[in-house]
């Protein structure tokens, strides 16, 4: 007979949990004030058999295919090997899964997950607005690494910065909270007079669907986005990208110079390594603030462990997802120089 695990959280508002398809019940998920606090798997013997994965975003969409990836390869390399249950939290760009690890999650190891990049230097801009510190946080590490790009539909004729200048263009974004946001503020920082931007579209596919009529002229994105979802704008050289967000250039973009390479002021180069130096742990995975480092340790083996598991690459090839890990100790080391970059800087970077 199964023991009965103890578990948190409000009886009035248990989620069922099921096994995917086969639709038998497995487990239970409680929350209290809204945030999730337990999850407790009918027929393990305890609580602590069991580990939430979150993911800061509804279902669908990119956090959401790599955080239940993580999901069903971490556990069996985690001793005991718990079941992983996923939970999504969206709300304020992640900053609410953020709080909850921050403030309410368990400082056990059986909570974790993912939460947008773009928060790290928000987080140094606008302090008291986010209330979080991310070098406090435990550094599991990130999937991989991001780069962003800023393009031109090919038909415009404005294949270079410089032809900025030279006419007017229209980006089309979602909204100021978006992570292409920052960098389409960066790419009209060159022409600004001749620059024109369009908020409100529900998706970046919306944006690209507004490209290909004609409504609006360019975007910024990450390139991994348009290698996935629109191939064949780079194949079939549909469209003309301008600059490169990274010290490094893209493996397939030799001929596109990188924002580094555009300027010439060392405080300008500061600040705009603040701003996209978060692209670097392109996936982040953290755990609560104050865990201890024995268990921080076992958590950054499992991840390092399932990122050269053959069965875990296996699925992210066949879900065509990019891998390039970056292990929890790197990621860490990232989100101290983000914290500690020069005051001068900072300023600088507000004006994007």
């Amino acid at each position: 007979m199964s023991s009965i695990a103890t578990f948190t959280g409000a009886l009035g508002q248990a989620e069922a949990i099921y096994d995917g398809g086969h639709r038998n019940l497995v487990g239970i998920s409680t929350e209290t004030r809204g945030s999730p606090q337990h999850a407790v798997l009918l027929g393990m013997t305890g609580a602590g058999k069991s580990a939430v994965m979150h993911i800061p975003a509804g279902p669908g969409g990119g956090y959401d295919a790599y955080g239940r990836l993580v999901a069903r390869h971490i556990g069996k390399h985690i001793p005991g090997t718990p079941t992983v249950i996923v939970q999504n939290m969206p709300g304020d760009s992640s900053l609410q899964f953020v709080r909850y690890l921050q403030d309410q999650a368990p400082k056990d190891g059986t909570q974790f997950g993912m939460f947008n990049r773009g928060l790290m230097p928000k987080s140094v801009l606008e302090p008291k607005e986010t209330g979080v510190d991310f070098t406090k946080f435990s550094w599991i590490g990130s999937m991989n690494s991001e780069l962003a790009i800023c393009y031109m539909w090919g038909t415009t004729g404005i294949t270079s910065l410089t032809d900025l200048k030279k006419r007017s263009f229209t980006l089309g974004d979602t909204s100021k909270n978006s992570g292409g946001y920052l960098y389409t503020s960066i790419l009209r920082s060159f022409a600004p007079e001749n620059a024109k931007l369009v908020l409100g579209y529900a998706t970046t596919g919306h944006i690209w669907l507004a490209i290909e009529r004609g409504e609006v002229d360019g975007n910024c994105t990450l390139v991994t986005s348009i290698e996935s979802q629109k191939p064949e704008w780079l194949t079939q050289k549909k469209i003309n990208t301008l600059v490169q967000f990274a010290e490094v250039k893209h493996k397939d973009l030799p001929d596109v110079p990188t924002i580094f390479e555009l300027l010439q002021d060392q405080t300008q180069k500061q600040a705009i390594n603040f701003l996209i130096a978060s692209e670097a742990i392109g996936r982040p995975i953290i755990g609560p603030p104050g865990l201890r480092d024995d268990r921080l340790a076992t958590l950054r083996k499992a991840f390092n462990d399932m990122m050269v598991d053959p069965e875990f690459l296996d699925a992210a090839r066949k879900a065509k997802m990019d891998m390039d890990p970056v292990p929890g100790e790197k990621a860490a080391a990232i989100a101290a120089a983000i914290q500690n970059t020069p005051a001068a800087a900072v300023e600088v970077a507000r004006k994007f």
